[in-house]
């Protein structure tokens, strides 16, 4: 597993539409993606269906939010789709489950992460049934969630590895509410590995989390960002998608292995970038040499400029011509 692991949080992005979904895997995939993220609920489970509340925060469209809910859920033929293109693409492919029949839909998908909601972190219900199943690692993120919470959830979920991701549940998350050494302070006080879910609008929060040590990133994924829905306008589009990809890439080549002494590549460059001592007049046979008759420049040759004082008031064997790096043998 490639590590920093980059999820393309396609979550209800698709809208519901199978060309959607499509199209979001493969940009996914483009952009350098380890996996793709989708979320996995019954509407009923996500609001009352006779309920009439529309959410401001969410967009603005002449619908309720279980109305909502249900058109973006994944029917069983979109779920087929899913796991068909992303086995055959090599893209690994991971799932929001947010209640029971969910889970039950995804047993026969051979998973091997699954992602339980910021909301569902105190669904303690759900999370021994996820606890119970084969697969081995869970992605648990805390937005909202205080520090007893997320001890107490991973209490239940004991027979998993678990990645504790940062998040804060807002939506868009403005800059100063990122409040990324939260991340840190998990990994402190948990001993956890972690990652971040992303809400804020851009990449910075992203390449920000690798560099402060996040091995899981999840940024939302879109074809386009000025669609009108939920998550669009926080989302990356595959061009952002792959900034992140190629600096996750390279962030660990750029840490290298931490030796102070330089490498065989940059000894190469010493003689060229150091400086030596040359002798700066010509002198006769058996002069003393002072600091007037030598000069220090590049390149680098013989005597390092820290050596002067081995030279300064040696005698010369020979007569010496100007110009010439100074050699053991002139004195």
């Amino acid at each position: 597993m490639r590590i920093p692991y980059i999820i393309a949080e396609i979550g209800i992005n698709h809208e519901g539409k199978t060309s959607n979904i499509k199209k979001l895997i493969y940009s996914a995939q483009r952009a350098g993606a380890n996996a793709v993220k989708f979320q996995l609920f019954e509407a009923e489970t996500l609001s009352d269906k006779e309920s009439k509340v529309r959410k401001s925060f969410y967009y603005k469209k002449k619908e309720t939010l279980y109305q909502m809910w249900k058109r973006l859920e994944i029917t069983d033929n979109q779920l087929k789709i899913i796991s068909d293109i992303t086995k055959n693409i090599n893209i690994d492919l991971i799932f929001s489950v947010f209640d029971a029949p969910s889970l039950n839909r995804i047993k026969k998908l051979k998973l091997k992460i699954i992602k339980i909601a910021s909301g569902d972190i105190t669904d303690l219900i759900l999370l021994k049934k996820i606890n119970s199943l084969k697969i081995k690692k869970v992605i648990l993120s805390t937005g909202m969630s205080n520090l007893r919470e997320i001890t107490n959830a991973l209490k239940i979920l004991k027979n998993k590895k678990v990645i504790l991701m940062h998040c804060v549940s807002l939506y868009p998350c403005k800059l100063n509410k990122v409040n990324m050494k939260r991340m840190i302070n998990l990994k402190k006080t948990l001993k956890k590995t972690i990652g971040f879910s992303d809400h804020t609008v851009g990449i910075n929060a992203c390449t920000l989390a690798i560099a402060m040590g996040a091995k899981f990133i999840e940024k939302h994924f879109t074809l386009d960002k000025k669609q009108n829905g939920p998550d669009h306008k926080l989302s990356a589009d595959e061009e952002d998608l792959k900034i992140i990809t190629n600096f996750a890439q390279t962030y660990n080549i750029m840490q290298g292995n931490g030796s102070i002494n330089p490498s065989k590549e940059e000894f190469k460059i010493r003689k060229i970038a150091r400086k030596s001592i040359y002798l700066k007049k010509n002198l006769k046979k058996n002069h003393i040499i002072n600091s007037e008759d030598l000069e220090i420049r590049r390149p680098g040759g013989h005597f390092q400029p820290i050596h002067i004082e081995k030279i300064i008031g040696k005698k010369t064997k020979k007569f010496l011509r100007s110009r010439q790096n100074f050699k053991p043998e002139f004195i």
